[in-house]
């Protein structure tokens, strides 16, 4: 495994960075993104020199293989090989000494019996049961000795009950949602804040829906409020890593996938505190006579699949990392998992990090109170007047770790539908939703060959596969009698149940059920290649193919499984996303390119199973409209998306969003074909001269336009203009994008050296997903970094420990302790060994570490 960054030191990171002034990255005709200025200042003349006296940073040499194993084993050692089934694509080899013994041979002993536990020094552990605790308010927070612990001591200050609550610089999330219709705008402000005892940099990747049209970024330091402005993505980048050098608080937001997002925010001073505030629009969901309002809170654990690229990927040639310090380095199949792959909060802590949210749904007709629903969370609902609710996420139910799901219905029967306009001095826009009534009659009798593929990999293992057992199973009891299926299992490797499709049998789905049983959850998540094992397959031609999946969809090449439902256009795809916070940008990418319909499955939703194997009824035997094409009769609109519009079920809306020149009024038809029948559909549409109302239209319509140019990449990925034209749109409508982002810096005053200490925001680990099957079991667990001849462990608080040196290797020569604690890689926290595996694995040349010494101050590097 080949390390990937050549160090530069921290002064020669500056000087690069300031080869690029501010002036030139910005557009000249833009205000800079600074207010209130207090006057100019000479940066050479408050550059804060470090002290170096207050830590100890050791620089190792490259290694071919660091996490290779030690050199020799020993008689008495144990040898346990760990498979991590997430994130890496060899298995680490590990030993074990026997508990309280040192090692034998030519290494140094394990001296003292403390050496791995957390603390003010190393023979610290706040886990003890002598440990002195006091009582802080009236919450039942107990803290440790130190309330104020450096960051490379761990990142622990305090515990609740018998979680661990760590110390990491976001601290709240509050998030308010207003829904007019079945348009919604969201806020969502992030506070973060530095209890460390340095200037540190803050990085989070978070979600947000991936058909967030985000065109509002604000950076608030005290009482400066600073308008974030949206740039090209490489020129954003470079106009923070500036500021950053130049040690102005600056604030970055960049898109990493539709639904994911990171977050930079440098240059937070000591014990202070910057709120990011972003705004984003979005038309609603609607099926089967609710609406739907839907705000994720968790990334979940990717898999990355293939080989580390080299020497760094999307690193630069002068040596600085672009990288996003994940626990995955960046590979071949997926050239930014860095940036995706964010370390998980260790067992048993917490970060302190919680939201609040509240949803101010105004329908505009009256609201069915049966229909109210709110599927994962505890929630107050507030009646203001028959077509208007407040919902509010109760105090105990504010952990960071499931979607927000609520649900609602009108208090009435008639099906969805209607436009919605603005027209402004930008233009015109409009969004037209509607719900056609199919009949039953109409469904296809064709008989179906139904394929299940079901997701058995390590992040399924527990409460996702037993649920996604159920549905499967209760499916099963849903086919036809001529229909005849198979069941394709994947993790890291793949299989099947029967060796050609069965047919409908008691005897066959007997089989499929004892199947089901006795199925366990473990290693990674090879998806392609068990869908092409589903494709490849022998099949009846005669029979309509349709591909069902069942997942969480925890995996960074969402690309390639899309290209494959999209290229076999003589099947259908359907997904069910089973879990707490699923990975939605893939599965409705699969429903959407392979012409089926997705559903979501929630363990904490009581009615999971029935409500799934009753949407799987509908989606495989209830009638679909094909071939829709829109007569728009003369009307004077153009650039409507979607621009090729999907079968639709039954249940689903059609949603169209585009512009419009002038005023006019006229019937619309909506064409189609329902098994042999020819259908149209008229609706009348009203496009006003002016209409003040519904702002949000042109960035949604924007947003919509991004996302078919995006569907056009994925068959022309290298095509340059496709990329041009989303940056330039993006920028038109001041929209987040991939290839634009969010800037805005604090140019007021000067905070630190311009060096800051990264700190990676941990993220909570999914509810119901299984941390053994995501990362087998870290703690106690040794673990060997065989190229610097050092052992390392992570203990139950997180910290990673050195527990045994080889004499006169690297890290021996370097000055490294047993029982120093490892605090930073080359400037960026660590947060467990996880995220120290994927840090090494993301480096090459000389590597700084940043180690812990007992009685001294957090690294400074």
């Amino acid at each position: 495994m080949l390390l990937t960054r050549k160090y530069l030191r921290p002064t020669l990171i500056a000087a690069a960075c300031l080869m690029l002034t501010l002036a030139a990255c910005t557009n000249p005709s833009e205000p800079k993104p600074a207010v209130e200025k207090t006057g100019e200042t000479d940066i050479s003349k408050s550059t804060v020199e470090r002290d170096s006296e207050e830590s100890e940073v050791r620089e190792l040499p490259p290694s071919l293989s660091p996490w290779d194993g030690p050199a020799a084993l020993e008689p008495g050692d144990e040898v346990m090989v760990v498979e991590d089934a997430r994130n890496r694509s060899s298995q680490l080899r590990t030993r074990l000494a026997e508990q309280a013994q040192g090692y034998s041979g030519n290494g140094r002993p394990a001296a003292r019996k403390a050496m791995d536990k957390l603390g003010r020094g190393p023979s610290s552990d706040p886990s003890d049961s002598d440990m002195e605790e006091y009582e802080n308010g009236d919450d039942g927070l107990k803290a440790g000795v130190d309330p104020t612990l450096k960051a490379s001591e761990g990142s622990l200050f305090a515990k609740r009950g018998t979680d661990f609550v760590g110390q990491f610089p976001l601290e709240h999330t509050e998030v308010r949602a207003e829904v007019s219709g079945y348009l919604a705008s969201t806020s969502v402000t992030q506070s973060f804040t530095n209890p460390f005892t340095e200037v540190i940099e803050a990085v989070y990747t978070f979600p947000l829906p991936g058909d967030a049209a985000i065109n509002d970024f604000l950076m608030v330091v005290g009482e400066r409020r600073i308008r974030g402005l949206i740039r090209p993505r490489a020129e954003a980048e470079a106009i923070y890593a500036e500021a950053k050098a130049r040690g102005y608080t600056a604030g970055l937001m960049t898109q990493e996938r539709p639904n994911i997002f990171t977050q930079n925010v440098a240059n937070i001073e000591v014990g202070g505190a910057v709120d990011i505030k972003v705004t984003y629009f979005q038309t609603l969901g609607y099926e089967d006579g609710r609406y739907e309002y839907y705000f994720p809170m968790v990334v979940g654990p990717r898999y990355i699949p293939g080989r580390p690229l080299k020497e760094g990927g999307a690193g630069e040639s002068d040596g600085t990392k672009v990288g996003g310090e994940g626990t995955s380095p960046d590979t071949e199949a997926v050239p930014d998992a860095s940036k995706i792959t964010p370390p998980l909060m260790p067992e048993k802590m917490r970060s302190g990090h919680d939201i609040s949210l509240l949803l101010d749904i105004d329908a505009g007709m009256n609201i069915d109170p049966d229909s109210l629903e709110s599927i994962a969370h505890k929630v107050s609902i507030e009646t203001v007047s028959a077509e208007r609710i407040v919902v509010k996420l109760t105090d105990e139910d504010r952990i960071l770790n499931r979607d927000f799901v609520f649900r609602w219905g009108m208090d009435n029967a008639k099906p969805v539908g209607g436009v919605l306009t603005h027209r402004g001095d930008n233009g015109g826009f409009f969004t037209l939703m509607l719900q056609p009534q199919l009949d039953p009659a109409d469904a296809d009798v064709t008989p179906r060959e139904v394929t299940f593929i079901m997701d058995v990999s390590g992040s399924m293992h527990g409460i996702p596969l037993d649920a996604s057992k159920e549905v499967v199973s209760k499916s099963l009891d849903t086919l036809r009698p001529d229909d005849i299926f198979n069941i394709v299992y994947f993790a890291g490797s793949n299989g099947q149940v029967f060796e050609k499709p069965a047919a409908n049998t008691p005897e066959n789905i007997e089989k499929a059920k004892a199947f089901l049983k006795q199925k366990q959850a473990g290693g990674g998540t090879e998806m392609v290649a068990g869908m092409q094992r589903a494709l490849n397959a022998e099949h009846n031609p005669a029979y309509l193919q349709m591909y069902t999946f069942f997942t969480d969809g925890y995996i960074g090449n969402e690309a390639d499984i899309h290209r494959l439902a999209k290229e076999h256009t003589e099947a259908r795809f359907f997904a069910f996303g089973i879990g707490s916070s699923v990975n939605r940008h893939l599965i409705d990418g699969i429903g959407e390119y392979g012409r089926g319909k997705v559903h979501y499955c929630f363990p904490r939703d009581q009615k999971m199973g029935d409500r799934a194997a009753a949407t799987f009824y509908d989606m495989i035997d209830s009638p679909v409209l094909c071939d829709i094409d829109i007569d728009w009769n003369g009307l004077p609109v153009k650039d409507v998306f979607p621009s090729n519009v999907n079968d639709l079920f039954a249940g689903q809306p059609i949603q169209l969003c585009g512009r419009y020149e002038g005023p006019a009024e006229g019937t619309i038809y909506i064409n189609g074909r329902v098994g042999a029948r020819q259908v149209s559909i008229p609706v009348t549409v009203k496009l006003p001269e002016r209409e003040e109302r519904n702002k949000a239209l042109g960035a949604i319509w924007a947003r919509k336009r991004i996302d078919d140019l995006t569907k056009q990449m994925l068959t022309k990925p290298n095509d340059k203009s496709l990329e041009q034209q989303i940056t330039d749109l993006a920028l038109e409508f001041n929209l987040m994008s991939q290839y634009t982002a969010f800037v805005a810096v604090d140019e007021s005053r000067i905070v630190g050296d311009g060096t800051p200490m990264k700190v990676m925001q941990p993220v909570e680990l999914p509810e119901g997903v299984s941390r053994e099957g995501i990362e087998g079991t870290m703690v106690g667990k040794p673990m060997s970094i065989g190229g610097w001849g050092m052992v390392v462990m992570q203990n139950k608080q997180g910290g990673v420990s050195v527990v045994y040196l080889d004499e006169d290797r690297e890290a021996d020569k370097a000055g490294v302790q047993t029982g120093e604690l490892i605090a930073t890689i080359d400037g960026v926290a660590v947060v467990g060994l996880d995220h120290l595996q994927g840090l090494l694995m993301q480096t090459s040349g000389n590597v700084r570490v940043g180690m812990n010494v007992e009685g001294g101050d957090s690294s400074k590097i």
